[in-house]
């Protein structure tokens, strides 16, 4: 048996910057397994820090499941930030078309590259299901459509409306994105927007639930195929809900066997979209 490889990866981006992620490769067994599904995942943490339970932990439980996973390490708001998007979509775009131009190396399966954001990382997700098939997007990158293109993606607890979350705060949404059209990213859905599975809880009081309900709308809207959970109960950022991710000073809160299902019913719908 081989071991998993946990590999630095480095991503260049247009106007000679990087970009980094960490990935988490599974390893080719039989012939027969030769490329896996892989999961981009963006961490939470209010566009200021990523969340490591996150970043960390919720990458090694998709890994453990069957997955490559590549945690990105995308940019964050610092006091000297004008305005940070539109880096990190640039970041999440350009990660994608690395990967599916680098499938192989990684034993990946190219068409079965997925986008995973939890609640800020959420928001740079759903911005690029909404924009990756715009000629604007990919001229500004200088890759095609195609290449950045996400197959599915998964979003939990997700910030969807810059204007739900950045009220009476102190970093303003001038500060997070001056591109008017990435401050509310469920107005980006459209008919090229993948297919999403989407959750949240109805107790949630840090990110509104109108986040998930109005991205929601929009999918069946726009006639996207899509699986949504509104859980009855759960706090903010539980991430695997279980005591591996709880927080110290949550206590109990942050295990929830109930919306600790998420992870499985995610897999059993990434299974259903794709043939792994």
């Amino acid at each position: 048996m081989h071991a998993m490889s946990i590999t630095n990866l480095t991503i260049p981006l247009p106007n000679e910057s990087l970009v980094t992620a960490t990935a988490y490769v599974l390893p080719v067994t039989t012939p027969q397994a030769s490329q896996f599904p892989g999961i981009i995942l963006c961490a939470g943490g209010s566009f200021k820090h990523l969340s490591q339970r996150e970043n960390t932990l919720a990458a090694l439980a998709f890994h453990s499941r069957g997955f490559n996973v590549y945690s990105l390490n995308y940019s964050l708001l610092l006091p000297e930030t004008e305005s940070l998007y539109p880096k990190p979509l640039h970041e999440l775009a350009s990660t994608v078309a690395f990967i599916r131009t680098n499938a192989k190396k990684f034993n990946q399966d190219p068409n079965a590259i997925i986008t995973l954001g939890f609640s800020a990382g959420g928001h740079i997700v759903s911005a690029l299901a909404g924009t990756w098939s715009t000629v604007k997007l990919a001229s500004e990158l200088a890759l095609s459509s195609e290449s950045i293109k996400p197959n599915a993606q998964i979003l939990a607890y997700p910030l969807t409306d810059l204007t739900s979350f950045f009220t009476d705060k102190s970093v303003g949404i001038n500060h997070v994105t001056a591109v008017p059209e990435l401050i509310n990213t469920q107005k980006l859905v459209n008919a090229k927007t993948p297919p999403t599975f989407i959750w949240s809880s109805y107790t949630d009081t840090a990110v509104p639930l109108s986040n998930t309900l109005g991205y929601i709308n929009q999918l069946a809207k726009n006639k996207i195929s899509f699986e949504s959970h509104i859980f009855s109960s759960g706090i903010h950022g539980t991430v695997l809900a279980n005591s591996l991710t709880a927080r110290p000073e949550k206590g109990a809160s942050d295990i929830n066997p109930h919306v600790a299902t998420w992870v499985d019913l995610a897999i059993e719908w990434i299974l259903s979209q794709f043939d792994v």
